[in-house]
């Protein structure tokens, strides 16, 4: 199982180039076969910009974030999130359980948890990717995609964004998916606290966060980061400094996506597909 984030690169001005693809990555695991079955959920005119892997409270099921993007009214790039739900990695179909459009005033804030909150237009909704390296190639996405937003004043009831109607239309989901897209960070999407044995806390937080910064770039030197959570990783750097550090958790966060900045090397799946 590959866990990982898909991102499409752009190839022309044709979106049906994503229609056919062929000669997948060796690695890539059946992620290629879910980009096939999610390509078949969009009108002819919109592309996925990326695709990424989503933790779930249900052990079978597969979630993925999708941005996908189109040109709108005014003939700009217009972006909006699809929540796609797969029964089981080996399913053939899959399903919309969540539409969110990107408005100008679309706010992201990592959770300390491993995961990230997109706010916009009094929505917010809670996202987990399955390994550090998805995070991190779902937030450069994003913020791209919210900063395309804001140049050209997407707002709602404006002409932007209309043809996310038909998205909309499609949500078909089992209502316990589509429950798991709109849980709140403070209910079901928080992970649990660390394991009550590191009962040691940090007495000078300076000094902790520099031995976080330390221990984290060796420890994330030496994992793989497609198969590997925020979280994993925090139990060991916390495992490694006998410590809990649930107050650290945002800046654990923040750390790892710099030293991921610097360590980032997208793989080609296709030959207009990389695995981030």
């Amino acid at each position: 199982m590959v866990k990982g984030a898909a991102l499409f690169l752009q190839q022309g001005n044709s979106p049906q180039s994503q229609r056919s693809l062929q000669h997948p990555h060796k690695h890539a695991g059946d992620l290629p076969q879910h980009l096939q079955i999610m390509i078949n959920l969009l009108r002819c005119e919109d592309r996925i910009k990326l695709a990424v892997r989503l933790e779930s409270a249900w052990a079978e099921r597969v979630r993925y974030m999708v941005v996908v993007d189109s040109s709108g009214r005014q003939d700009t790039e217009e972006s909006i999130l699809l929540g796609v739900d797969f029964s089981s990695k080996e399913s053939k179909s899959c399903t919309i359980g969540m539409v969110l459009r990107l408005w100008s005033d679309t706010k992201i804030h990592l959770d300390g948890d491993g995961g990230f909150s997109v706010s916009t237009a009094g929505r917010m909704h809670v996202f987990k990717p399955v390994s550090v390296q998805a995070m991190w190639s779902a937030l450069q996405v994003l913020h791209k995609a919210c900063e395309v937003a804001r140049r050209h004043n997407y707002f709602p009831g404006g002409v932007a964004l209309i043809w996310a109607t038909y998205y909309e239309s499609c949500i078909s989901s089992d209502q316990s998916c589509i429950n798991e897209w709109n849980a709140m960070q403070d209910l079901e999407s928080t992970r649990p606290d660390s394991p009550a044995l590191f009962v040691d806390k940090p007495t000078e937080g300076e000094r902790t966060e520099r031995l976080i910064k330390a221990k984290l770039r060796s420890i994330m030197m030496s994992q793989d980061l497609e198969n590997v959570t925020s979280k994993e990783i925090r139990n060991e750097l916390e495992t490694q400094m006998n410590c809990n550090l649930k107050e650290f958790k945002e800046f654990i966060d923040n750390e790892m996506l710099l030293i991921l900045g610097q360590m980032d090397k997208p793989s080609l799946i296709f030959d207009h597909l990389y695995l981030c």
